[in-house]
């Protein structure tokens, strides 16, 4: 009966798997040996899987330095049997035994939804957004920066490429994190997936710009903006863990949500503190746009002026009163 050997990482992932049909598999670190482990804790010759007659395995250990073990407390004196799915060690290294007739999981269908994600990670789609993000941060440049600031555009233009390095530290540290847990890295489509979120950012926050203006600086639009940013940034990290994290689709939305929310609550804590600290000084509002983006109907200067004289009227009246009081 043969025998599969899988070769474990400390996280107890599989790196190498091996079928041996004989009855007795050799094992150390030395080249004459049927498996040939790399771990330093490892003797040349360090121990002996033998089938017996019954058809069962046996470990043996060939009086190695460090021991071999069937239980990370339980060290084999000169043999014990090993029964199949069974982790044991040698020195440190983890090994896990299956016989040929040992039952596998069945095949898993394709992730639909990890397949969609992927795609972010096309090249033609990642300089599209780029484009689009370096787009949008020259059109606020364009909107806040007078256009004889020659020196003020040129330091701009060399930002942007130290801009986009930015933006791609947080999918290359879920790419590193990927890998250090034996994951496929998926650079590329979680950069994707940023900038794609990034670049919605942009426009809710232009979309928020217009409803304010035509909603005269309502609190509501403030309290929805916050929302939608909420929003976003927990759909943006639910896919970055979608791809990077190996755990099941709650636990990835439960710390998202956390993530996004504590993020969220930072900004709306920082917005309050300052609007305390403005709130004695004058504030300059540049969200005026041009009357084509005002949704509301505008007042004619004929309304405005009558407006006007009855809100001085009645000023005047109610002063008059308190006085004759």
């Amino acid at each position: 009966m043969a025998l599969i050997i899988e070769v474990l990482s400390k996280q107890h992932k599989v790196l190498e798997r091996h079928r041996f049909s004989e009855p007795r598999i050799r094992l150390g670190r030395a080249f004459n040996n049927d498996l040939i482990l790399y771990d330093k804790h490892i003797s040349p010759h360090h121990a002996e899987l033998v089938q017996d007659e019954q058809g069962n395995w046996q470990l043996q250990d060939l009086a190695s330095l460090n021991g071999s073990f069937t239980r990370p407390d339980v060290r084999v004196a000169q043999q014990a049997e090993v029964q199949s799915g069974q982790l044991c060690w040698l020195g440190e290294q983890a090994l896990r035994l299956y016989d040929e007739h040992h039952p596998v999981p069945p095949a898993q269908p394709f992730n639909r939804v990890e397949q969609q994600l992927r795609l972010f990670g096309h090249p033609a789609l990642l300089v599209l957004l780029a484009l689009l993000l370096l787009g949008e941060e020259l059109f606020g440049f364009w909107l806040n920066v007078p256009s004889e600031g020659q020196q003020q555009w040129s330091r701009s233009l060399v930002n942007m490429p130290l801009m986009l390095m930015g933006l791609a530290l947080w999918p290359a540290l879920l790419a590193i994190w990927a890998r250090i847990n034996q994951h496929e890295a998926r650079f590329l489509p979680q950069l994707g997936i940023t900038f794609f979120v990034l670049v919605l950012m942009a426009l809710w926050q232009g979309l928020m710009s217009v409803v304010n203006f035509s909603l005269d600086g309502a609190t509501a639009v403030v309290w929805l903006g916050e929302f939608g940013q909420f929003a976003l940034i927990s759909a943006l990290l639910t896919a970055n863990f979608y791809l990077a994290l190996q755990i099941s689709a709650l636990k990835r939305m439960l710390l998202a949500t956390a993530l996004a929310l504590v993020i969220s609550l930072q900004g709306v804590a920082v917005n309050l503190l300052l609007d305390e600290q403005r709130s004695l000084q004058p504030a300059f509002d540049n969200s005026l746009l041009p009357l084509t983006f005002y949704l509301n109907k505008p007042t004619s200067l004929a309304e405005f002026n009558a407006e006007s004289e009855a809100l001085f009227r009645q000023t005047t009246e109610a002063r008059a009163e308190k006085t004759s009081d």
